[in-house]
């Protein structure tokens, strides 16, 4: 390329010598012509010319650098330019959608004429009172609930996990972390949010009605952690938080000698420090330093960075422990997991009592199903309500209670300029919580009749007698905890909301027919634990509400175009409870705790599994061997 160039911009007639430069870069040589001596006299010939190859070349790589270069430069300024220009059409590609949807669904809609989106404006009392009429002389057989669940899938027969192996395992893995026998140091995690989050250490949820899975998950991650680390683990604390109010501590909701006891050979367990290291710290665990663990740690890490913290201070305290351990981890640290959730975590002697008394009660109240009944996580609390910004049929009365109990709550957080609210969208995308009504028709259609049982798994409804009117017309043997329990019974659980969800839990978890209605943990939580009771199927009704707000927004829908629906929408929960996720070696991205197949399944069956609540629980390991 420069010969070529230097070629260009030799006279023309200097063919000879432009020559001569075009073979500088080729060969490396250069000529050496004198300016005062007359080519055509007779004269020895000259002797060749001495190869100058260094100073040559490195002219020559100079010229070619610097014209790559500027070539380059300018090569990335354009592409630059036109990246710059794609971004902003990206940018405002989002814009554009963003503003259509609030033109059709949000506040401008009526400007602008548009009808209503369908899905987007609650009509779904209107349609029942419509179609009730044909609900009620609706005379098509009715499901049974033993055959509700129709999906088979083949489940691999697992051999038990022999306890002897595994804790062989162990020790042959803390010999090969650590440089000295005995265990690391003293872990400590503090377990913050509902029972759900405590139990597996998930993310934080809106109401107290899931303070009792926190705790699960918690619990669950701090054993993997303290297995991982060879660490002696300290009985998790529960702290008093602001939004559950609970003041609940492990041994109030589970069974502390039962874990303890169930855990050796894996993870030794303490119910507090040591005096020594206690005294080190003025009676007071506040003292110890915190650590902060990034979200999601890998085993690398906490190897590499928590471990030498361990070993040079011999205690050390993780807060906040949500989410600060990846669930993709050894399968020997993943089965501390399925151990923790399935023998170790068994709910306390006065909440396995109750809980054992309620499912036996509403077995006898389900005789016309056979003894099988469904339970409904009904999210339908004035809290859940008002955050999820939905509108119902309240009208402005309702929209304004809602305002005022969002800022009492939440101080400002609904009021940011940079956030947009827009219920009717909230609506379209399925993120409203279900109404009873809506509940009740969505079952009706299904096939559900009159005679049967449905218990709720609620906390305090929102205008309880109002709007569970027309889902108690519709199925008139409804259950709670408080119907099935005495007053004197559920005084000692009063003000502990954590203790109140481990009663809902423990009867859901016995139905053969599990309604979720809006997400969160406690329906995560169970539909894993029913998994690993029911040979995989989650036996979980999990609604597609996109599609269900469009239906019930229809006032020309006929009650068995709806069924129809319904029957469809009943296939797919069925199908989709059987599913199993592929994993091999470390490469799981779903939540052990509500897929905890395969990983889990050596330990089905086994006699310490917490589907035993009591010691000689005979009505529900009878009820359990029956819906196997």
């Amino acid at each position: 390329m420069a010969a070529h160039i230097a070629t260009a911009m030799k006279p023309k007639n200097n063919n000879s010598n432009s020559n001569n430069n075009s073979n500088c870069c080729s060969n490396g040589y250069s000529s050496d012509v004198s300016n005062g001596s007359d080519n055509n006299s007779p004269s020895p010939p000259p002797s060749p010319p001495k190869p100058r190859l260094t100073p040559s070349l490195s002219q020559c790589r100079r010229r070619l650098r610097s014209k790559t270069k500027s070539f380059v430069r300018r090569e990335n300024l354009g592409s630059g330019l036109n990246f710059r220009r794609n971004l902003r059409y990206l940018l405002l590609l989002p814009l554009l959608y963003i503003s259509g949807l609030l033109m059709c669904v949000g506040p401008f809609s009526w400007f602008w004429g548009y009808a209503s989106v369908p899905g987007s404006v609650y009509r779904s009392y209107e349609n029942f009172q419509r179609l009730w009429d044909d609900i009620r002389l609706d005379n098509s057989s009715a499901l049974q609930l033993s055959s509700v669940w129709k999906y088979k899938r083949r489940v691999k027969v697992q051999k038990p996990c022999p306890n002897s192996t595994a804790r062989n395992h162990f020790s042959m893995y803390r010999t090969s972390i650590m440089e000295s026998p005995g265990s690391s140091g003293y872990l400590i995690v503090d377990a913050n949010g509902g029972l759900n989050q405590q139990r597996s250490a998930m993310c934080l949820v809106l109401t107290i009605r899931v303070h009792i899975w926190f705790c699960y998950a918690h619990i669950c991650n701090a054993v993997a952690v303290a297995g991982l680390l060879n660490a002696i683990l300290v009985i998790p604390r529960f702290e008093l938080n602001s939004v559950w109010r609970d003041p609940s501590q492990f041994g109030d909701i589970y069974d502390e000698e039962h874990f303890i006891n169930n855990l050796k050979g894996y993870v030794n367990v303490v119910r507090e420090l040591p005096e020594a290291l206690m005294e080190i710290y003025d009676q007071n665990i506040s003292n110890i330093p915190n650590f902060r663990v990034q979200a999601w740690a890998t085993v690398n890490y906490y190897l590499g960075v928590v471990l030498p913290i361990l070993r040079d201070q011999r205690v050390i305290r993780i807060a906040p422990f949500a989410n600060r351990l990846t669930m993709n981890v050894p399968s020997h640290i993943q089965l501390l997991r399925c151990i923790t959730n399935y023998k170790a975590l068994k709910f306390s002697p006065p909440i396995s009592s109750l809980a054992e008394k309620l499912v036996s009660r509403m077995i006898e109240r389900s005789s016309m199903t056979g003894g099988k009944y469904v339970s409904v996580h009904l999210r339908f609390e004035q809290d859940m309500v008002a955050f999820s910004c939905c509108v119902y049929e309240g009208g402005e009365a309702e929209k304004l209670k809602m305002d005022s109990f969002r800022e009492q709550e939440w101080k400002g957080k609904f009021k940011r300029k940079d956030r947009v609210i827009v219920p009717a969208l909230n609506r379209i995308e399925g993120k409203c919580p279900l109404t009873p009504v809506e509940v009740g028709l969505m079952l009706r259609g299904m096939g559900f009749d009159n005679n049967t049982s449905i218990y709720i798994a609620s906390g305090k409804i929102y205008q309880a007698e109002k709007h569970l009117a027309p889902l108690r017309e519709m199925f008139p043997l409804l259950y709670t905890k408080e119907s099935l329990a005495t007053p004197d019974e559920l005084a000692p659980f009063e003000g502990h909301s954590s203790k109140l969800a481990a009663l809902d839990y423990t009867v859901s978890l016995f139905s053969e027919v599990f309604v979720t209605t809006q997400g969160g943990n406690f329906p995560q939580f169970l539909m894993g634990h029913r998994r690993f009771l029911f040979n995989g199927h989650s036996k979980t009704i999990k609604p597609d509400k996109r599609k269900l707000v469009v239906l019930l927004q229809d006032m020309d829908i006929s009650w068995k175009a709806f069924k129809d629906e319904m029957e469809v929408m009943l296939a797919e929960s069925d199908r989709k409870g059987m599913m199993v996720p592929r994993v091999k070696k470390f490469n799981r991205k779903t939540s052990i705790y509500t897929y905890p197949l395969p990983e889990c399944a050596c330990l089905q069956g086994s006699n310490n599994s917490t589907f035993r609540l009591t010691e000689g629980a005979n009505v529900l390991n009878s009820h359990h061997e029956s819906t196997r």
